[in-house]
């Protein structure tokens, strides 16, 4: 029987919250079900503003606010050419691709929302990070008992909860019908919270072939040979070692600069930096790439999907509380890639550039991705 699903995801302006979101609304369709995206407005004002007293949240914050109040005044090319250009191609793709709820506006329409749908799919990305427990959405627990409540590959993206959340978060894991993860340090967490094992699937974006992402994308935007920078994290030695790169190779270096923050480094230190660049044209970069280096998670599995000679950096150069690095690992090792993985100021090895054997990578994917399949497959059609 058919269904109309209720998918919980981030759709943020991000690249590979988008791209999730998409894919897994895509697959889901394509199975057959009707889908909408839930649009939630929160009205509970002050308990989002407490949500500002967990650091990294408040971080973050600050620098995406910083970064379009900065660059209005002080480069205003940037913000016009690069940064307004991102968001408007990001509308054009939402509008077009992506298909949404009615707005859902506090949480008792939230609640009254149940009744609209037949089961809710919650997915994917960073979803189950600690920093969104206080917005007591992606919890699912406004949906009642008899509504079906299937996580699909969300993600801690740590590898431990704070101890002050841990009670909340064992409550909600309890509920949930159907329970997967997309690394298997959320694995973890989850059975030494509540004892359950939750199966380790793939990410959405890889749920769909290769030739999906092919058949939404255009020409070549870059007509020369070039090496893709995507760097999210302030580190300069990474766009140096994109300079060693590019010293070796005589390639240009094509960059999609000031992603979550303003980064003086990302200023002119790459030859290409093309606007208008939305989800898709994040995919075109990468597929027609000679080189990319990035500390990007689906940067990464894109890399790997289109069997692109790469370079991961960590996001965070030590792996506390809160650095999301274990999703790096986790995927690296699930693709027996991990030597593709490298650490702060590292050196550019000749053997760095010969082509990476991807035959192995491919074969272990396709079997996560059927495991996937089966798995969302079971939880769909199980009428409990």
């Amino acid at each position: 029987m058919n269904k109309k699903i209720g998918i919980l995801s981030v759709y943020n302006h991000n690249y590979g919250s988008i791209l999730q979101a998409y894919a897994l609304q895509q697959v889901l369709e394509t199975m057959g079900n009707e889908t909408e995206i839930l649009v939630y407005k929160k009205t509970n004002y002050l308990k989002q503003a407490a949500r500002l007293f967990y650091v990294p949240l408040l971080k973050a914050t600050v620098k995406r606010v910083w970064k379009d109040i900065y660059c209005k005044i002080c480069h205003r090319d940037i913000y016009d050419r690069v940064l307004a250009g991102r968001e408007e191609a990001f509308c054009e793709f939402i509008g077009r691709n992506m298909h949404f709820s009615k707005i859902y506006t506090g949480r008792n329409a939230l609640i009254n929302a149940c009744d609209d749908y037949d089961c809710f799919v919650l997915g994917s990305d960073q979803v189950w990070n600690p920093m969104n427990l206080g917005g007591d959405y992606y919890t699912m627990t406004f949906i009642g008992d008899g509504k079906k409540k299937i996580a699909y590959a969300p993600s801690f993206g740590v590898v431990g909860i704070p101890k002050r959340q841990q009670r909340k978060t064992r409550e909600y894991l309890k509920r949930i019908d159907y329970l997967s993860v997309r690394e298997a340090e959320g694995q973890k967490i989850v059975s030494d919270l509540t004892g359950r094992q939750a199966e380790v699937v793939v990410d959405p974006t890889l749920l769909v072939d290769r030739a999906f992402w092919d058949s939404n994308m255009d020409d070549p935007l870059i007509s020369v040979p070039y090496i893709l920078c995507y760097f999210i994290s302030s580190n300069a030695s990474y766009r140096e070692f994109s300079k060693n790169l590019q010293k070796k190779t005589g390639l240009k270096i094509v960059s999609i600069p000031h992603v979550d923050e303003f980064v003086k480094a990302d200023v002119g230190y790459s030859d290409y930096e093309p606007d208008h660049i939305g989800p898709l044209e994040f995919v075109n970069l990468i597929a027609n790439a000679a080189y990319v280096c990035t500390d990007s998670f689906h940067c990464s599995v894109f890399s790997v999907l289109y069997e692109q000679t790469f370079f991961t950096f960590t996001r965070y150069e030590k792996d506390g509380k809160d650095s999301t690095n274990s999703r790096l690992y986790s995927f690296l090792k699930m693709a027996g890639l991990e030597d593709r993985l490298f650490r702060v100021g590292p050196t550019l090895d000749d053997s760095n550039l010969t082509a990476v054997d991807f035959s192995i990578a491919q074969k272990r994917i396709e079997e996560y991705k059927r495991k996937s399949m089966d798995y969302l497959n079971t939880a769909l059609k199980d009428e409990r």
